[in-house]
């Protein structure tokens, strides 16, 4: 049952409630602890914390939670809490039965035995009983199906145009957002309000860590009305084969999270903090000529995914009332702050070419080069994708790198798409950056008589030890490498080239593995984000080395 809108006879959202006493929520757990906190507990860090000056994430009224709705909703109808399930114990077993992974065959099996069918006696017999029996629970937001038209430029024989259906398969953003927040066991360590946690006193090294501690959450909360509430959406997407050796068809599945829940939580799959929001089809696009089916592919995935994040537009400008899981109601904004992807979907969703950053306006042959750019202007680049369509060619069109689409992003509330993109550290860094470049290169750069074969020596003869990988066989067969791998073999890389190569070499490596290993702090301060500097101004000084080298 969704949060009830304000009534005309409520007061205004931001006016005291004269007769009703609204507790503060109890505190979080994994609430930042204050100095006090700290005193108390010798080996804890201490932090400073400077709270938001203004009005963020207020209380407008207690509710009930979603539970107790529930709770309520079953004993008017005289049902037992484990209803639709005659007892406890067979809501146990269905329980069991649904998260253990075991397949419905062996469901049915299982309920099959005679312990199982003539002891426990349960109301299900066979998995499709049991499936009938979950589908009375209560349910999550519905799915849609919105069909259309697509008329391509090539022609049948009868001079028509080609036309081809497309399916769409989507939820309600603000809906899932909604079950997000209500659920107690995601929403109930949901922080509401930004703040700064700071390492010392003087409040100068500055700790990054939750999504409330960043500038993002801070500087947000600046452009809404005061006592409004930002929720964070974090989105996510990767392209995805359906079907396995036969056929080809494929489909963007797209997540939607909260910011608001703790990433411990969040990075739990079993949590299910990230819900599935839509499918985007993957077509071929035959009723295009080949020479526009790019295009139009990008152009579809925007269109599907404008109508996907459809609502979230009037929910991230006015507001929307919504229950939360400590009991209490807050008007929240939900607003777009970081999308996952891997590169080549980073470049779709911003509308640039592959061969470009996706965040900056570096040019592509400058990549490699220690300059420090800006991020792209969103309403820059909207500006000249619309005088593209409108079949002008601005210089600035072909300096970025765009694509000639319609971007879905463009009438969402105070999202700047270009700072929401994420690093991709598994193939920018793991596989990128360090395997195809740095190990390739550093193993050319070894002096000593056939390199690569000392190099994959020094692997195979490897000192054993329990927290490292031992590849018995060398790295030089490999040729299927996954992101473990490539965190194994760092993990010693330094190592196997120390007294192999040029000091400059190895002061290079050094430098890339610094930064690889700063990237993926959970948890960052000033200092540490100095440090990852370091690490990147060390890998510029040295590179040089392999020219020198003729590498």
């Amino acid at each position: 049952e969704d949060a009830p809108d304000l009534a005309p006879e409520d007061p205004p959202f931001n006016a005291p409630l004269a007769d009703q006493e609204v507790p503060p929520p109890s505190p979080s757990p994994r609430q930042t602890p204050t100095v006090e906190d700290d005193l108390e507990d010798s080996n804890a860090d201490t932090h400073w914390v400077e709270e938001y000056p203004g009005e963020a994430g207020s209380i407008y009224r207690t509710c009930e939670t979603t539970f107790e709705t529930l709770r309520r909703k079953q004993e008017a109808a005289g049902l037992e809490p484990w209803a639709p399930f005659a007892t406890e114990a067979e809501w146990e077993l269905a329980q069991w039965l649904m998260t253990s992974g075991v397949s419905q065959a062996k469901m049915d099996s299982f309920l099959k035995l005679e312990t199982i069918h003539d002891g426990a006696k349960p109301t299900f017999h066979n998995a499709c009983s049991l499936l009938k029996q979950i589908d009375k629970l209560p349910r999550g937001p519905g799915w849609i199906c919105k069909s259309f038209r697509l008329t391509g430029d090539e022609q049948d024989s009868d001079g028509n145009f080609l036309t081809q259906e497309v399916e769409l398969w989507h939820r309600d953003p603000v809906k899932c957002i909604k079950e997000l927040l209500e659920s107690p066991f995601i929403g109930e360590k949901n922080a509401y309000e930004p703040t700064r946690v700071y390492r010392d006193e003087a409040c100068t090294n500055h700790k990054y860590s939750e999504t409330n501690t960043g500038e993002w959450m801070w500087e947000a909360q600046k452009k809404l009305p005061p006592g409004a509430t930002v929720i964070p959406v974090i989105l996510s997407s990767d392209k995805t084969s359906l079907t396995n050796f036969s056929s080809d068809k494929q489909a963007y599945p797209v997540y939607i999270a909260v910011g608001t829940t703790a990433a411990e939580i969040r990075r739990q799959p079993s949590a299910h903090a990230m819900v599935l929001v839509g499918y985007i089809p993957v077509c071929k696009l035959e009723c295009f000529s080949p020479k526009r089916r790019s295009v139009e592919g990008y152009q579809l995935f925007h269109n599907c995914m404008k109508r996907i994040l459809e609502l979230l537009v009037k929910a991230g400008k006015d507001g929307v009332n919504m229950r939360c899981a400590d009991g209490f109601i807050r008007k929240v904004y939900p607003i777009l702050a970081a999308y996952i992807a891997d590169y080549p979907e980073q470049c779709l969703v911003v509308c640039c070419q592959e061969n470009s950053c996706p965040t900056c306006t570096v040019q592509p042959n400058k990549c490699g080069d220690p300059i420090h750019s800006v991020l792209c202007d969103p309403e820059k680049t909207l500006d000249i994708l619309r005088k593209v369509c409108q079949g002008l060619k601005p210089k600035a069109f072909e300096d970025q790198s765009l694509r000639p689409v319609k971007p879905f992003w463009r009438n969402l509330p105070h999202c700047n798409i270009f700072s929401c993109i994420t690093p991709d550290v598994l193939h920018q860094l793991h596989k990128g950056m360090f395997k195809d470049h740095i190990v390739k290169w550093s193993t050319e750069a070894v002096l000593l008589p056939k390199g690569e074969d000392e190099v994959d020596r020094r692997f195979h003869t490897m000192t054993p030890h329990p927290t490292l990988r031992h590849f018995k066989k060398g790295i030089k067969l490999t040729s299927q490498w996954t992101g473990t791998e490539h965190k194994n073999m760092e993990k010693v890389f330094l190592g196997i080239l120390a007294g192999t190569t040029d000091p400059a070499v190895i002061r290079c490596v050094r430098g890339v593995l610094d930064f690889i290993y700063y990237a993926q702090f959970e948890v960052h301060t000033d200092e540490t984000l100095g440090q990852l500097d370091t690490a990147w101004v060390v890998f510029h000084e040295n590179k040089k080395v392999f020219k020198d080298l003729a590498i």
